[in-house]
């Protein structure tokens, strides 16, 4: 949602990146093109207001408990696919924002996992890759004004992305038995027939903490850039 808007005012220094254009009157069929364009480019990052990149997404550790005590350590993750998502449609009215695409989504690393999920004990080490076909993201976003050294900021309030596991889920998993391939393929297969319940307990954490990273990065572009320079009447 950061390349929502932007004003080009002449007789000023921008803050926003000079890709993102304006929809004056904030008409969906506009947003939603303007974010689609923008997409790809804001994915990227933007260094100037110290915003990372979004594609590729990393995060260095994730360590979870599920129910039942099953332990997982994914280290060293990326996630890839956001800059090409499809945007199915954007609206903005009265503070609140909403945004709704689909992607495909690929998460990689190395993972160590110990405990029982489903009706199968895995205790794995080794690397990840996990595919998601079709990711269906629904972000809502609140924002306020705040004023700050005389200049508005139409900041985040609050925000809520939630997603569903789309069409399909792949897991790549090596090693999930240490020492027993045979064993490990035999999981892997059972895990890949029961996609859907596994992602929601396997997956849903790691997809939890890497949509909180990038919650924060959209706050932190709104934090940056003026309001006059984002939403035009």
């Amino acid at each position: 949602m950061s390349a929502v808007l932007s004003f080009l005012n002449e007789g000023y220094s921008k803050v926003a990146p000079s890709y993102i254009k304006t929809c004056p009157g904030l008409k969906s069929d506009c947003l939603k093109k303007v974010v689609q364009e923008t997409l790809p480019l804001f994915a990227k990052g933007v260094p100037e207001l110290g915003i990372e990149t979004v594609d590729p997404l990393r995060e260095d550790n994730v360590n979870v408990v599920l129910p039942g005590g099953f332990k997982v350590e994914f280290r060293n993750g990326t996630m890839t696919g956001l800059r090409k998502c499809t945007v199915d449609s954007v609206w903005y009215k009265d503070n609140e924002a909403d945004l709704k695409m689909h992607c495909d989504i690929t998460i990689k690393g190395k993972y160590k996992a110990s405990g029982r999920i489903l009706i199968v004990a895995i205790n794995g080490d080794g690397n990840a890759k996990i595919k998601i076909k079709n990711d269906l993201l629904h972000a809502r976003i609140k924002f306020h004004d705040v004023v700050r050294d005389g200049v508005v900021y139409h900041e985040v309030k609050t925000i809520e992305i939630t997603q569903n596991y789309g069409d399909r889920v792949t897991f790549g998993l090596t090693n999930l038995f240490q020492g027993n391939p045979e064993l490990s393929e035999a999981v892997l297969q059972f895990l890949n027939q029961n996609w859907r319940q596994v992602s929601e307990e396997f997956g849903k954490p790691l997809v939890d903490r890497l949509v909180d990273l990038v919650s924060k990065i959209v706050k932190r572009f709104f934090e940056q850039v003026p309001k006059d320079e984002l939403f035009v009447d």
